[in-house]
C-alpha cells in the first residue's frame, strides 16, 4: 500500500525549550505513522528569527521562528501566509495532504492557499479551547472576522471533542459547519491498568498546570468537607502554576494540612504511577476541550469526576466516573462522598479496557487514517 504523504503544519509542538508544547499534536501525528509519511512544519514566532531541520521520536521537523517587525498579530498573519506559500512552492511536490493543526494564525489564509495548489489536498485539526470564549473578542471585532473566515470554507474539519466542534460553529454564527471528531490518544506504553483497592487512606488526586481554568478552589473547599465527616480520605494536589499560593493558603485556612499533600510538577512519565495510587482522579474545571489527564486516568482504571462541560461529555459516564453539573462546592462535595461510599461499584479493570481500547494509539490512527484517505480519494 501506497503511503499518504501529509504535511502537518503547526504553532505548537514539543521542542528543546518546551517537550510538552503540543504533546497531543505529536500523539495525534504518531498515531498515524503505519499509514502515512508524515511531516511537520512547526512555525512559531520569537525574539530571534531561525530555520532548522531536526527529527522528533522519528517524525522530520521543519522549524521555522519568525520575527514580525512589530508584535502584531495582522502581521504576524501575513508573515506565516508568506511562510507556508513559500515553502509549499519549494515543497509542494513532496506531499500530497495539508493539514493544519491549531488553525490560527497558520491558516489564516486557508482558502487561498489551496486554490494556489491545487494538486494538494487541504484539512484542518483543531484542538484549541479559545473558541469556547471566543478569543475574548467581541462579535465584529476585525481580528475576530479574521478568525471567523479560516472556517468560511468546505475544507475537511476535524476536532478532537463535539464540545468543540460546536464550539467553532457557535464562533462562526454556522450550525451547518461539518466537522468530525478524532479524539486525543493515549501513550498505552506508560497508562496500564493496575489492581486498584479502595485505599486506607482513601486518595482523590488531581494533576494541572494551576490556572484559574482549572479551579482548584472548588475542590478543595468540597475536600474539606468530606474530610470533616470522614477522616480517612487525603488529597494530593500535583503541578504547578500561578494559583499555588492561593491553594496553600486556601488548605492552610481551612486546617486541612495534614490531608492535603502537594507534590509540585512531575515529569510526563512519573504521572501514570500518580494515577495508579490514587482511588478517584478529579478534574474541576471551568472548560476542557478534551482533557487527556482524564483519558490517561481512565486507562489505569481511576474513575474520574470532573465537570460537566467540554470534551469530557463524550466519554465520562456513570460506569466510570461522575460529572458534576456547575461549580457549586455542595454539588463536588456530594460526588466526592458518592465516590467514597461506593467505590466497590466501579469494576476498574472494565474501565481501563473500554478507554483503552477507544483511545489507544492504534485506534486513533485508523480513524484518523481513514478521514485523510477519504479526503485523499476525493477527485
Amino acid at each position: 500500500m501506497t503511503k499518504i504523504r501529509v504535511l502537518h503544519i503547526t504553532p505548537w509542538f514539543p521542542n528543546a525549550k518546551n517537550r510538552t508544547e503540543g504533546v497531543f499534536i505529536a500523539e495525534h501525528i504518531r498515531a498515524l505513522n503505519n499509514y502515512c509519511i508524515n511531516h511537520v512544519l512547526h512555525i512559531n514566532f520569537g525574539k530571534k528569527k531561525e530555520e532548522y531541520k531536526e527529527k522528533f521520536q522519528n517524525i522530520s521537523i521543519d522549524r521555522v521562528t519568525l520575527k514580525p517587525i512589530l508584535n502584531k498579530w495582522l502581521l504576524k498573519e501575513k508573515l506565516a501566509t508568506k511562510t507556508i506559500k513559500a515553502y509549499l512552492l519549494k515543497n509542494n511536490t513532496e506531499f500530497d495532504i495539508v493539514n493544519f493543526h491549531i488553525t490560527y494564525p497558520n491558516a489564516i489564509n486557508i482558502k487561498k492557499i489551496a486554490s494556489q495548489f491545487t494538486k494538494l489536498k487541504f484539512c484542518m485539526m483543531e484542538h484549541w479551547s479559545a473558541y469556547h470564549t471566543n478569543f475574548h473578542l467581541p462579535e465584529g471585532n476585525k481580528g475576530r472576522l479574521r478568525i471567523e473566515k479560516i472556517f468560511k470554507n468546505n475544507i475537511p474539519l476535524f476536532v478532537v471533542s463535539n464540545a468543540l466542534g460546536q464550539d467553532i460553529q457557535s464562533f462562526t454564527k454556522n450550525r451547518n459547519r461539518s466537522f468530525s471528531v478524532i479524539p486525543n490518544c493515549i501513550n498505552g506504553n506508560e497508562f496500564n491498568y493496575k489492581v486498584k483497592t479502595k485505599s486506607n487512606p482513601f486518595r482523590f488526586t488531581s494533576i494541572n498546570n494551576w490556572t484559574v481554568m482549572k479551579n482548584p478552589i472548588v475542590l478543595i473547599k468540597a475536600f474539606q468537607l468530606l474530610r470533616n465527616k470522614y477522616a480517612n480520605v487525603r488529597l494530593t494536589l500535583v503541578g504547578d502554576g500561578v494559583l499555588i499560593p492561593e491553594m496553600k493558603k486556601l488548605v492552610t485556612d481551612l486546617k486541612i494540612e495534614q490531608s492535603v499533600e502537594f507534590k509540585g510538577k512531575i515529569p510526563k512519565d512519573k504521572v501514570a504511577n500518580e494515577l495508579h495510587k490514587t482511588s478517584i482522579y478529579c478534574q474541576s474545571s471551568n472548560y476542557e476541550t478534551f482533557s487527556v489527564i482524564c483519558i490517561e486516568s481512565l486507562s489505569t482504571g481511576t474513575p474520574v469526576i470532573a465537570t460537566k462541560i467540554g470534551g469530557m461529555l463524550d466519554f465520562i459516564n456513570s460506569t466510570n466516573g461522575i460529572l458534576v453539573q456547575g461549580l457549586e462546592v455542595n454539588n463536588w462535595f456530594l460526588a466526592l462522598e458518592k465516590t467514597y461510599l461506593n467505590y466497590s461499584d466501579y469494576d476498574n479493570e472494565k474501565i481501563a479496557i473500554d478507554c483503552k481500547t477507544k483511545f489507544n494509539s492504534t485506534s486513533i490512527g485508523e480513524l484518523y487514517f481513514s478521514k485523510l484517505n477519504n479526503i485523499y480519494s476525493e477527485k
